[in-house]
């Protein structure tokens, strides 16, 4: 069954996220961690399911890349166009080739990868299980299942403090119960489940997989003057950004979008009014004090991290 409700990533806004999201994502020791957890090797098939473009084959290409042959499969023609035209900056020393194809379906033969991988793709999809099917056909007996998925319910209730804005125990309760009814119609939309990382290990199990385990991601942010690592000027710059570069057609997509997802979740039209109101409010109010702050090095918010888990499970090597 082919998934509904698929965006377009390579749309302008969408694109611009998944870039950003994507730097300081996992720290560098994190990422040797994982290279030898997974016992990558060189001369090996992997294959990336949901590729975008391309970030788990440059992240990881030195630790596996020499004599291999990365897969890249995504949805969008326009993402693997521009991945493919930056493959040949990274995939020196083996083959980096592209795949146009929805991750329910993946037009490849049976047991053809040593490692395959994919990250932030099962949240969005309205069905997890097909996607995670395909990634087990296609993988060799003995190769290993990589999913790097977030469980971002759990995230929203990370509320740090600020030197802008306190809000008080009612307002964390009603914010996060806001989110808890916007995730519940996100999913009855098919539009994904937004806490599956906590998941993606039973649903391992009940395809099968073997030695499961779960690394956590520990990379942590916060911002506290004068601002010193790459991580802090990379985030206060998008912050920044983000209140001055206002773009107003994306805004009302996404208020468009949390109010479809909160009404089928069964929250009210006029819980949803009071709440954008509120928001707005709040942003009119704080925006400009923050960008005082910015600019006068003042400005701190507090420790947070995100409920991200890379889950590996080997498939099973025939008796």
């Amino acid at each position: 069954m082919k998934d509904k409700n698929i965006r377009d990533w390579s749309e302008r806004d969408l694109k611009k996220h998944i870039v950003d999201q994507r730097k300081h994502l996992w720290r560098e020791s994190t990422i040797e961690r994982i290279a030898s957890w997974l016992d990558l090797s060189s001369g090996i098939t992997a294959v990336d399911v949901g590729c975008g473009l391309g970030y788990l084959g440059w992240t990881f290409w030195r630790h596996f890349g020499s004599g291999s042959t990365y897969v890249g499969v995504d949805c969008s023609v326009k993402l693997l166009r521009e991945a493919h035209e930056n493959s040949s900056n990274w995939s020196e020393g083996g083959r980096a080739c592209f795949v146009n194809a929805s991750a329910n379906g993946i037009p490849l033969p049976d047991e053809c990868a040593d490692w395959t991988m994919c990250q932030t793709l099962l949240m969005h999809l309205e069905f997890p299980e097909e996607a995670l099917s395909e990634m087990i056909r296609i993988t060799k007996p003995g190769g290993v299942i990589m999913c790097m998925e977030p469980d971002n319910i759990s995230s929203s209730l990370s509320m740090v403090s600020n030197s802008v804005y306190s809000p008080s125990i009612e307002e964390k309760l009603a914010q996060f119960k806001m989110q808890l009814i916007w995730a519940e119609g996100r999913a009855k939309l098919g539009r994904g489940d937004w806490g599956i990382g906590t998941k993606v290990p039973g649903m391992m199990a009940n395809l099968g997989l073997i030695r499961i385990d779960a690394l956590y991601n520990d990379s942590a942010r916060f911002a506290h003057p004068p601002y010193e690592t790459e991580v802090q000027k990379y985030g206060i710059e998008k912050m920044r950004e983000n209140i001055m570069e206002k773009d107003e057609d994306s805004r009302k997509l996404l208020w468009k979008e949390y109010r479809e997802c909160f009404l089928a979740g069964g929250g009210s039209l006029s819980a949803f009014y009071r709440y954008k109101k509120l928001s707005e409010e709040r942003q009119e109010e704080f925006e400009p004090l923050i960008l005082d702050q910015l600019k006068e090095k003042t400005y701190y918010h507090g420790i947070s991290g995100s409920h991200f888990f890379c889950i590996r499970g080997f498939k099973p090597e025939r008796e």
